[in-house]
């Protein structure tokens, strides 16, 4: 990371490259919160329908591949932002995630 010469009081003054970072930093913590809700409210849905007798896990997972082939490609561009869909391979890692969501 590159930094310019320290001022008087001895402050790092960041460069456009670390204030990409920290935005970048912030985009993946917000992620990783969204995910962390999400994974909180599933696992209560399924605690609850576990708690009332459960459901067919082969239909369940049939649905899952079934949403991950059509929603995941707009799920994961939404998610990431336009800056890093354009940053990275989003259609390796959308096949990637529709094929592991896919094994069930």
């Amino acid at each position: 990371m590159e930094f310019l010469p320290l001022s008087s009081d001895d402050a790092i003054v960041p460069t456009p490259e670390s204030e990409w970072l920290e935005t970048l930093t912030r985009t993946v913590a917000h992620l990783a919160a969204q995910v962390t809700i999400t994974q909180v409210r599933l696992r209560a849905l399924a605690t609850e329908i576990e708690a009332m007798g459960g459901v067919d896990s082969a239909a369940v997972s049939r649905r899952v591949a079934e949403i991950a082939q059509r929603e995941t490609g707009p799920l994961l561009r939404e998610n990431l932002g336009e800056a890093l869909a354009e940053a990275i391979e989003v259609e390796s890692l959308e096949a990637e995630i529709v094929a592991w969501l896919a094994e069930g």
